[in-house]
């Protein structure tokens, strides 16, 4: 009961003071955020973010692909999501002489539309609180694997129980370290369609260099569409479906923001840590970000010498390159952040109040006098099991031969038990898919380069000697159309195995994929014990910080941030402005290095100041908004996001935060941490000026 009644005061409870930190869920926003949100400037209600009993805002919003956020823009399925997150998409219906990451892609009418196999958007019906069903028969008395099998196999139940009853998938979702439960009905459209995509030059402008930097210049957005059967609801593609018909689609407002505006971000965030404990945070500074930097900067020099040496290289590596990158930078900004706010002592401190509130009372010394010692040593005892599975992971899972040779396991299962060899092909799609996505000779490289790192740091084995590996790519069978042809070709089951262990990829695979399975039951022991813990530690911060409102971390799952427009100064005479604009993109163009080349078309309207009705006057010249800095806590799966103004109107897509401030994730800091959003009147200015496709722009609805 008494737990209870803390989670009620922390739902109720509400302060400005931390407004621009939390990541919200929107069922809870009209009793615990909606009064603080109109007191900063908001003009809409929580019933009008959230409501499962007519269109709201929440209808307009999908899960893009795996792991980013769309927003629905008209009411014919036209979705916006960043240029990175559909750069995988566009990747693979690309080719040499269809370029469409150099070239970019604009259709001119639906019927130019392209499909985007494999590409999926997934819209939230509606979330309840499970929490009471979860539960159901866990008894204290059970241990840690007791509670988290009985908890698995209720979750289980209730999924199909919801999917069996409604139609729609369910998902059940721990919030607070299993304090709460909360189910997410979901419907996923799997015919996606590119309408608009821009070149490498405008989407991807600035690259590595200025990726988590401000000030930023990239457009980084796609538009797609998402097609229906003609009773609306999902399909595979075909030529019969038709154009979706949202319940709800956002309004675009063109007529620009200025500082101190209220912003709110609506979007499906990652994963986000806020309530580690002081060794928690040292795992992070001293053993996981140090090992994913240095394993990452090894690949992704070598992938960068590869990539300039062919256009089939470039084509095949640019969105792995991408994604790579990505976090390795982040991690950098991350480990720097947390480096210089000296997060740990700042995690000490407040762990030394929170010990003294708990020594104060014998019944709370009972309770908790152990638990942060118990966790201390939880964290020292998973150390050596943290960093053997992160050299696993990052050195010895960057063998793409290695991880291909993953699709002889359900082959080899299906053979166990197979009559007939008459649907050998029906594997070839997996088997050749290594040569389809992969060089050989750059894959080689890093696995020769990495494997050595982990030889060196972990344990060398006959996988890790250099000429073994190259033995592996000669020997393997697929790195040779020839050899898959000639292998499924076969008439004789035992042959086909015989040849399958033969595979010196395999066998590579089959030996490291033993010892990760020993780490990660390992891993998953220590890390149900903390999660009993952190359990524990939750309610009992909730206790001592009766007063403070509380946020569930980030677990892609569907949340609001709000704060205002603002700049930020990062260091000691350093001054970042909130806007961007084009003049800035032109000043950076430079012919000479990749990633900040322009496109001719755009220098050409930017010369002749070909605005239309995008332009701005910024600094005494005509010019076009670019980007913009808010205030908003976001983290990775908020890309895509629409940022929104205080009417609920579209003014920009989120895609990142600045360099200074991705420690966020683990520490906020409210005078620090922004997030970069693209003005939406420079993505409707690239559509309608460079694009020559003011078609798309006139399917939206626009207001000043």
């Amino acid at each position: 009961m008494k737990s209870k009644l803390i989670f009620l005061s922390l739902f109720l409870y509400t302060s400005m003071v931390f407004a621009k930190e939390g990541m919200w869920l929107p069922f809870l926003l009209e009793k615990m955020n909606e009064k603080d949100m109109q007191s900063m400037g908001m003009k809409i209600t929580a019933k009008d973010i959230y409501d499962i009993n007519k269109g709201s805002l929440k209808d307009a919003i999908v899960i893009f692909g795996a792991g980013c956020t769309g927003e629905v823009v008209s009411d014919k399925g036209l979705v916006i999501t960043n240029h990175h997150c559909g750069y995988g998409s566009v990747q693979s219906i690309s080719s040499v002489a269809n370029d469409y990451m150099t070239n970019g892609f604009f259709a001119k009418n639906q019927n130019e539309e392209l499909p985007c196999p494999g590409l999926s958007v997934t819209f939230i019906i509606r979330i309840d609180d499970v929490k009471n069903r979860v539960m159901e028969g866990i008894t204290e008395s059970m241990n840690d694997s007791a509670k988290a099998a009985l908890k698995s196999k209720n979750i289980d139940a209730l999924q199909k129980k919801y999917k069996d009853s409604t139609g729609y998938d369910a998902l059940v979702k721990s919030f607070f370290y299993e304090n709460a439960y909360y189910l997410f009905m979901t419907e996923k459209y799997t015919d996606i369609r590119l309408v608009a995509f821009p070149p490498n030059g405008i989407g991807h402008f600035g690259g590595d260099t200025d990726n988590w930097a401000w000030p930023r210049h990239n457009g980084d957005f796609g538009v797609f569409r998402i097609y229906a059967n003609q009773e609306n609801k999902p399909s595979a593609f075909a030529t019969t479906n038709k154009p979706y018909i949202p319940k709800k689609s956002f309004t675009i407002n063109i007529g620009g923001v200025k500082e101190n505006d209220f912003t709110w971000v609506y979007g499906f965030p990652g994963t986000t840590t806020e309530y580690l404990t002081s060794d928690g945070v040292a795992e992070v500074m001293n053993t996981l970000d140090p090992i994913r930097i240095s394993v990452r900067e090894e690949r992704l020099n070598i992938m960068d010498n590869q990539m300039k040496s062919s256009k089939e290289v470039f084509i095949k590596y640019t969105a792995k390159r991408g994604r790579i990158a990505n976090y390795y930078k982040k991690w950098k900004g991350e480990l720097l952040g947390l480096q210089v706010n000296d997060a740990i002592s700042k995690k000490k401190a407040e762990e030394k109040k929170f010990t003294d509130w708990v020594n104060a009372n014998n019944q709370r010394k009972l309770s908790y006098g152990n638990l942060l010692n118990d966790m201390k040593t939880t964290y020292l005892q998973q150390n050596n099991l943290v960093v053997m599975n992160e050299y696993l992971t990052e050195a010895i899972g960057a063998c793409e031969l290695m991880k291909s040779a993953s699709a002889y396991k359900p082959m080899m299962k299906w053979l166990d038990t197979c009559s007939t060899l008459d649907s050998m092909q029906k594997y070839k799609t997996s088997l050749m898919a290594y040569l389809k996505a992969s060089d050989i000779e750059t894959d080689q490289k890093i696995t020769q380069s990495l494997f050595a790192i982990y030889a060196n740091k972990i344990e060398p084995s006959e996988f890790t000697d250099e000429q073994q590996i190259r033995n592996m790519y000669r020997g393997s069978i697929l790195t040779s159309t020839q050899k898959i042809e000639t292998l499924l070709a076969q008439k004789n089951k035992s042959d086909i195995q015989l040849l399958i262990n033969s595979d010196p990829a395999y066998k590579a695979y089959k030996y490291y994929d033993s010892i990760q399975t020993g780490i990660t039951a390992k891993l998953k022991k220590s890390q149900l014990k903390l999660t009993a813990y952190y359990e524990i530690y939750m309610r009992a911060l909730m206790a001592f910080n009766v007063n403070k409102p509380f946020y569930p971390d980030a677990n892609s799952t569907l949340r609001v941030t709000y704060g205002k427009v603002e700049g930020v100064t990062p260091a000691d005479g350093i001054k970042y402005s909130y806007l961007t604009t084009l003049d800035g993109a032109v000043a950076k163009h430079n012919d000479q290095v990749e990633e900040f080349t322009l496109p001719a078309n755009l220098l050409a309207l930017h010369k002749q100041k070909n605005y239309g009705r995008y332009s701005i006057q910024h600094n005494g010249k005509t010019t076009v908004p670019l980007a913009f800095l808010a205030s908003n806590h976001t983290t990775g799966g908020n890309s895509g996001s629409p940022v929104l103004n205080a009417k609920g109107e579209m003014i920009g897509t989120n895609f990142d935060r600045i360099w200074e401030g991705t420690m966020s994730d683990i520490l906020f800091d409210p005078n620090l941490c922004r997030n970069i959003v693209l003005d939406v009147r420079y993505t409707l200015f690239i559509i309608e000026k460079f694009g020559d496709a003011k078609w798309i722009v006139d399917e939206m609805k626009l207001v000043n």
